[in-house]
């Protein structure tokens, strides 16, 4: 699978957190980065998503009531799949 390499800071606004944070995970090994042409450090996107997926929780019902499930969707989307 040919996935996009991410800088840190794209990698940081996808998952909603810090760039120090993206940085950590890669320094406590949670994450994988290597360098680009530029001597950049990037994370593969597809290691990236299965990241996310891997720390996604169930979401609360963000309005306390009854509703059906796609008035309460709230994720981000790591994997698509087309079927046949």
């Amino acid at each position: 699978m040919n996935m996009p390499q991410m800088r840190i800071r794209d990698a940081a606004v996808f998952m909603g957190v810090s760039d120090d944070t993206v940085r950590r995970w890669i320094e406590n090994g949670s994450l994988t980065a290597t360098q680009d042409g530029a001597g950049r450090k990037v994370i593969d996107g597809y290691e990236l998503a299965k990241f996310a997926r891997s720390q996604s929780t169930t979401a609360p019902n963000p309005l306390g009531i009854a509703s059906s499930a796609r008035n309460r969707f709230v994720g981000l989307v790591t994997d698509i799949r087309m079927t046949r």
